[in-house]
C-alpha cells in the first residue's frame, strides 16, 4: 500500500470528522465519511463549508482558515456550531485547522480541518454559565453582598455589591487586611457581639450564622447589616473550613422598626394615659378580643384577652342596651363609623360608669369582616357636665346680683370711699378727655389742686374721726361751690382737685379760689369743739407756653401747690415758668451728683503713710475726689453729706474701691511693689448684705487691702449684717483699722471684741500736740493701749516736723499728713512709687 493510500485510509477511518478546504473560497475539496455524515445533504464536495455552519460562526471560520486568517503552517482551533441542515439542530464542534503543504503544480492553498464533537460538554458549560449569570443578576438586583471565607486556603472574597453597600470602590481592595482591623469599623456597642459570633461561626455553631450589626459606611455614617452565612466545606474535625454568606443593608428596615417601636410606644402611652380600651370582634363569631383597659372599664378582674360578647352586653344599662344594638345594626347597613354613649354596671363592684363607644367596620380582604372599636370611661366628664349645668343655673340665678355688684365695683374703682368723690384715676381720665374736647371747641381747661393745711395736727389733736369730718366738709364745699360742669375729685390723703372750664381771663379763676378758701375757713364743730381749717391752692391753666396736655396740667398744678405750701398756710399760687425754674434749681445738686456717679466722675486720690522711725513708705490711704467738668476736684465735704442723704455712698465707695484695686494691680504688674491700700468704708456699705459677694468677685490677694471704719459707728453696737460682714472681711485677708479714734465713745470691751489691726488717732487730737501737755498725755495713753493690745498706731494730721518728732517720741508706729505728702492722683502716686523703687535698688 502506497503512502497516499495509507494516509487516505487513516483519514477515512478516523473517528473525527475531517475535511480538506480550499483556503481561497472555503470550498470542501475532500471529506471523510464522518464529516459527510454530519454535513449530509448540506455540503457536497466543491461547495462552501459555510453552508453547514451557524450564521454567527461564518466570520469565525473565515478568521480560522480564510485568506485573511494568517494561518500558515501553524495549527489553530475554535468552537463552532455545525448542523446537517440550515434549521439545525446545531451541534457544538471543536474545529482544529492545519495548513497543508503547497503542491508543486501550484494548486491553491489547502487546509485540513478536524471536527471533534463537544456538543454535550459545551451545552453543559453554557447551562452552567447561564445559571451563574442568572445568579449574579439575582444577587445584584437583590442588593446582597456575597462574601466567601476559605479558612483552609486563607482566601477571603468580597463581591462588588458587598463593597458598594459599604461605600467602597468596587475596583479597589477592601480597607482592612485582618478581622481585627475590620472589627474597628463595627459600631462599639455591637463589636463584642460580632467578634463572638465570628468565633462561634468558626466552630460551626448554627445559632451564630445569622446576625445583625451596625458598621461604619465609607462616608462616616452607620448602616445596619444583616449577615447570613453557612458552612460549605469542613475540616476533618467537622469545623467549617469554608463559609459563604451574604450581607444586606437593612438600615431602612431598622429605622422603620425603630420608628414603629417609637410610634407604638407613644401610642401605648397615649392609650394608657387616656385609659382608652381597644377591642375587635369578628362579625360571624361571638368572641371579642380586647386589651387590658377594656377589662378595667368593664370591671373584669380576670383580665381576659378574649371573652364572649354577651359578657359585656349583660353589663349595659337596660335603658341603653336597645339603643346600642340599633347603632351596631346601622353600622352594618351604613358602613360608616358610629359613636354612642351608654352606661354600664361594672362586673366586679357594680359601680355605674358612663362609657363612650366608637366602632367601625374593617375588611382585611378575607370573608370575615371585623368590628373594631374603642371604649373609654367618661364618668367624670358626665359628672362635670352635670356640674356645669348646675353651675350655669346658679350663675343665671345670680346674674342680677352680679350686675348690681359690677356697677358697685366700677364705682368703687373710680371713687373715694370716704367722700364718694372721683379718685385720682378718674381725674386723670376725665382731665385727658376734657383737654381733648377743649382743643376741638376752642375752650380752655384749668386745674386747681387743694391741700388742707396742717391736716396732721387735726388728726393728732382731735383724732382721725375729726380728720374724716374735715375731709368730708372739704369735699362738700368744693362740690357746692363748683359750677354744673366742673369736676371735683379727691386725689389722695388731704389733697383735692377741681377741673374748671374757662374762656378768657384767669383772674376769675383766682377769685373762685379765694371764695373757696373763705368757705372752707368757716368754723367746724366736732364733739362740741369748734375749729377752723385753711387750704393751700395751686392753679394751672392753658395760658402757659409749651405743652398744655393733661399730664402737663397735673404736673404744673402740683408744682404750684408745692410753691403755695412753701409760702405758708392759706396761699394761692398760679403756675408760671419761674416756678419750674426754681424747682429745677433746687434739684440741681442732686441731679449733678447722680450724673457724676453715672459718668464715673468720682476718682481715687492716694496719700502715702510712712513708718515713724525710718520714714519708709508703709501704706497708701485711698480718698474719693469729685472731678468737675473744669478739671478741678471737689473735696469729700462737698459731696459726702448729700450722698449720704440720698443713700448713694455705697455706689461711690464701690466705684473708688474698684478703681483703686485696678491701679494697685497695674503698679504691681509693672514691678513697683506698692504697699497695702486702705479705704474708708461707710456705715451703709458695712451693713450692705451684698458687700461680701462683691468682694469675693474681686479675687483679692491677702495683704492688699485695709478697711478704715469710723470708731463711733460700729464698735459697741453692731447689727447682725455688720457683724457678719466684719467676720467675712477678715476671712478674705482684709485688715480692719479704726478711723478717727478718740472722737467716739468706744469701750475697751468693744475694742477687744473687734480686735482691729490698727488705731488711727484723729487729727483733732494730733493738731494741739506742740503746745498742749494734756493732749500729749491723751495721745500717749492711746498709744499705750494699742501697744498693750498689739494694735498698730497710726497718726493722721501730721502737718509739721514737730508733729512728727513728738509722735515718734511717744511711740507712734505710722505717720500721715501734709508735712509728709499730700493726696496724689494715680499718675503722681505711680511716679512716687517708681522713685522709691529706684532709691531702694541704688
Amino acid at each position: 500500500m502506497s503512502d497516499a493510500e495509507l494516509a487516505f485510509a487513516v483519514v477515512e477511518n478516523s473517528p473525527l470528522a475531517i475535511a480538506v478546504l480550499d483556503l481561497a473560497g472555503l470550498k470542501v475539496l475532500a471529506a471523510n465519511q464522518n464529516f459527510k455524515a454530519l454535513a449530509l445533504q448540506v455540503v457536497l464536495e466543491g461547495q462552501s463549508i459555510l453552508n453547514c455552519l451557524h450564521e454567527d460562526d461564518h466570520q469565525r471560520m473565515k478568521d480560522l482558515v480564510g485568506p485573511a486568517s494568517g494561518l500558515s503552517d501553524k495549527q489553530a482551533r475554535l468552537e463552532l456550531r455545525l448542523a446537517p441542515h440550515p434549521d439545525g439542530p446545531w451541534r457544538w464542534m471543536l474545529a482544529s485547522a492545519t495548513i497543508l503543504p503547497e503542491s508543486s503544480e501550484g494548486e491553491p492553498g489547502r487546509a485540513l480541518v478536524y471536527f471533534t464533537d463537544i456538543d454535550a460538554q459545551k451545552r453543559r458549560e453554557l447551562l452552567e454559565s447561564e445559571r451563574a449569570q442568572r445568579w449574579d443578576y439575582a444577587l445584584v438586583s437583590s442588593g446582597l453582598g456575597v462574601w466567601d471565607h476559605n479558612y483552609r486556603t486563607q482566601e477571603f472574597f468580597y463581591s462588588q455589591t458587598w463593597r458598594t453597600l459599604r461605600g467602597y470602590d468596587p475596583a479597589s481592595p477592601v480597607p482592612f487586611s485582618r478581622t481585627q482591623e475590620w472589627l474597628q469599623l463595627v459600631h462599639p456597642e455591637d463589636r463584642d457581639h460580632v467578634a463572638h459570633a465570628i468565633e462561634r461561626q468558626k466552630v460551626g455553631d448554627p445559632d451564630y450564622m445569622n446576625f445583625e450589626y451596625r458598621e461604619r459606611h465609607a462616608d462616616g455614617h452607620w448602616i445596619w447589616i444583616e449577615c447570613r452565612g453557612d458552612a460549605v466545606e469542613y475540616f476533618p474535625d467537622r469545623r467549617p473550613a469554608r463559609i459563604i454568606g451574604t450581607d444586606q443593608d437593612i438600615t431602612e428596615r431598622k429605622n422603620a422598626e425603630a420608628l414603629l417601636a417609637h410610634t407604638r410606644q407613644r401610642l401605648e402611652m397615649a392609650l394608657a394615659t387616656s385609659k382608652i380600651g381597644i377591642f375587635e370582634h369578628v362579625r360571624n363569631s361571638s368572641i371579642v378580643y380586647a386589651d387590658p383597659r377594656i377589662s378595667e372599664i368593664y370591671g373584669f378582674d380576670d383580665r381576659p384577652e378574649s371573652f364572649e360578647i354577651r359578657r359585656a352586653l349583660d353589663l349595659i344599662h337596660p335603658d341603653d342596651l336597645k339603643r346600642i344594638m340599633t347603632i351596631s345594626e346601622n353600622l352594618i347597613v351604613n358602613r360608616e363609623p358610629m359613636t354612642a354613649e351608654f352606661r354600664v354596671y361594672r362586673e366586679n363592684d357594680g359601680a355605674l360608669r358612663h362609657v363612650r363607644h366608637l366602632i367601625r367596620l374593617y375588611n382585611s380582604g378575607t370573608d370575615d369582616e371585623k368590628v373594631i372599636g374603642i371604649n373609654w370611661d367618661v364618668t367624670e366628664e358626665v359628672r362635670l357636665r352635670q356640674d356645669l349645668v348646675t353651675a350655669k343655673q346658679l350663675a343665671e340665678a345670680r346674674n342680677f346680683e352680679l350686675d348690681r355688684a359690677k356697677s358697685d365695683i366700677e364705682h368703687a374703682a373710680l371713687h373715694d370711699y370716704l367722700t364718694s368723690l372721683p379718685n385720682r384715676r378718674f381725674l386723670e381720665d376725665e382731665l385727658e378727655r376734657r383737654v381733648g374736647v377743649a382743643a376741638k371747641t376752642g375752650t380752655k381747661v384749668a386745674l386747681m389742686q387743694f391741700d388742707v393745711d396742717d391736716f396732721k395736727a387735726v388728726n393728732s389733736t382731735y383724732g382721725h374721726a375729726a380728720g374724716d369730718r374735715v375731709l368730708r366738709h372739704t369735699a362738700r364745699v368744693l362740690v357746692d361751690m363748683s359750677k354744673h360742669n366742673d369736676f371735683v375729685s379727691r386725689v389722695g390723703g388731704d389733697e383735692f382737685a377741681m377741673i374748671v372750664s374757662y374762656e378768657d381771663e384767669t383772674g376769675k379763676l383766682e377769685q373762685m379760689a379765694r371764695r373757696l378758701q373763705l368757705e372752707l375757713a368757716k368754723p367746724l364743730s366736732f364733739d362740741d369743739v369748734r375749729f377752723r381749717i385753711s387750704a393751700s391752692i395751686g392753679l394751672a391753666t392753658q395760658e402757659n407756653e409749651g405743652e398744655s396736655d393733661a399730664a402737663s396740667l397735673l404736673r404744673e398744678s402740683d408744682l404750684a401747690l408745692k410753691s403755695a405750701k412753701a409760702k405758708g398756710q392759706g396761699q394761692i399760687v398760679v403756675y408760671s415758668p419761674d416756678i419750674r425754674a426754681t424747682h429745677t434749681t433746687d434739684r440741681m445738686p442732686s441731679d449733678r451728683l447722680m450724673q457724676a456717679i453715672d459718668q464715673d466722675d468720682f476718682v481715687p486720690f492716694y496719700q502715702p503713710q510712712y513708718e515713724a522711725g525710718t520714714l519708709e513708705l508703709h501704706g497708701i490711704e485711698t480718698l474719693a475726689r469729685w472731678r468737675h467738668a473744669d478739671g478741678s476736684f471737689g473735696e469729700p465735704a462737698s459731696f459726702i453729706p448729700l450722698a449720704q442723704s440720698l443713700n448713694l455712698m455705697n455706689m461711690i465707695d464701690a466705684s473708688i474701691l474698684s478703681q483703686a484695686l485696678e491701679d494697685h494691680s497695674h503698679w504691681r504688674e509693672t514691678g513697683l511693689n506698692p504697699p497695702r491700700l486702705s479705704l474708708n468704708l461707710s456705715p451703709h456699705r458695712l451693713s450692705d448684705p451684698a458687700l461680701i459677694t462683691s468682694l469675693q468677685k474681686m479675687d483679692l490677694s491677702a495683704g492688699t487691702l485695709t478697711f478704715e471704719l469710723l470708731e463711733s459707728i460700729f464698735l459697741d453696737e453692731q447689727d447682725d449684717v455688720s457683724a457678719y460682714n466684719l467676720r467675712q472681711i477678715r476671712r478674705l485677708g482684709i485688715n480692719i483699722d479704726v478711723d478717727d479714734f478718740g472722737t467716739g465713745y468706744t469701750s475697751i470691751i468693744g475694742l477687744l471684741k473687734v480686735a482691729p489691726n490698727g488705731l488711727k488717732i484723729a487729727r483733732e487730737l494730733v493738731a494741739p500736740l506742740p503746745h498742749s501737755h494734756e493732749q500729749r498725755a491723751i495721745v500717749k495713753s492711746i498709744i499705750e493701749i494699742g501697744k498693750t493690745l498689739n494694735i498698730k498706731i497710726i497718726a493722721e494730721g501730721v502737718e509739721t516736723r514737730q508733729h512728727a518728732r513728738i509722735l515718734t517720741d511717744l511711740g507712734c508706729d505710722v505717720l500721715q499728713g501734709y508735712w509728709l505728702a499730700r493726696p496724689l492722683p494715680a499718675q503722681a502716686m505711680e511716679s512716687l512709687l517708681r522713685r522709691k523703687t529706684v532709691e531702694a535698688s541704688a
